[in-house]
């Protein structure tokens, strides 16, 4: 985290590879909640995302309608975000 700009690296080569705008998202949603038929309407037609749910995911939501995925690895980690 810059401020409130979430930087991705490289693990390799330990360069930055991508920047997220935080000021940006206006919704966080949680995927791990029960899906219903709206929330499935929402998301693109193309996008299995909504019926496959990740355990422990979650999406930023962005004003243009762009949604990013995440992923943790424990219950405890994801609280943290």
């Amino acid at each position: 985290m810059i401020g409130a700009i979430l930087v991705a690296f490289n693990d390799v080569t330990k360069r930055a590879t991508a920047t997220i705008e935080l000021r940006k998202v206006v919704a966080v949603h949680d995927d791990n909640d029960l899906v219903s038929d709206s929330s499935l309407r929402r998301r693109t037609s193309d996008s299995y995302d909504a019926i496959f749910k990740v355990e422990r995911s979650f999406r930023l939501v962005f004003g243009d309608g762009e949604e990013i995925e995440f992923f943790a690895d424990t219950d405890e980690e994801k609280a943290k975000w």
